[in-house]
């Protein structure tokens, strides 16, 4: 998919049951930074702990992105969230 794709995201949901759920943070990224500009683009996500700080904490994680990807998304709108990840991460890195 296209966190694949852009290259450089540490992936922390793997479970292959849980495909609609992607928990990620780009290398030399704070989550809180791409967050906002995803959101400037039109794109939601949520970032920071997750209801997990110590678990987090215990990983040495400052936080992550996460975005959900329901049936009810369309592919243009799978689209969009890549290209504005990419916008993003162009400005962040």
């Amino acid at each position: 998919g296209h966190l694949e794709r852009v290259g450089g995201i540490r992936r922390y949901s793997l479970a292959r049951k849980r495909t609609a759920l992607a928990s990620f943070l780009p290398e030399a990224v704070h989550a809180y930074d791409l967050g906002v500009l995803l959101d400037k683009q039109g794109i939601a996500v949520r970032t920071g702990h997750h209801c997990c700080q110590p678990l987090m904490r215990h990983y040495g994680i400052e936080g992550t992105v996460r975005a959900s990807m329901l049936p009810y998304n369309t592919l243009e709108e799978m689209d969009a969230f890549g290209e504005a990840l990419e916008k993003a991460l162009a400005l962040l890195r």
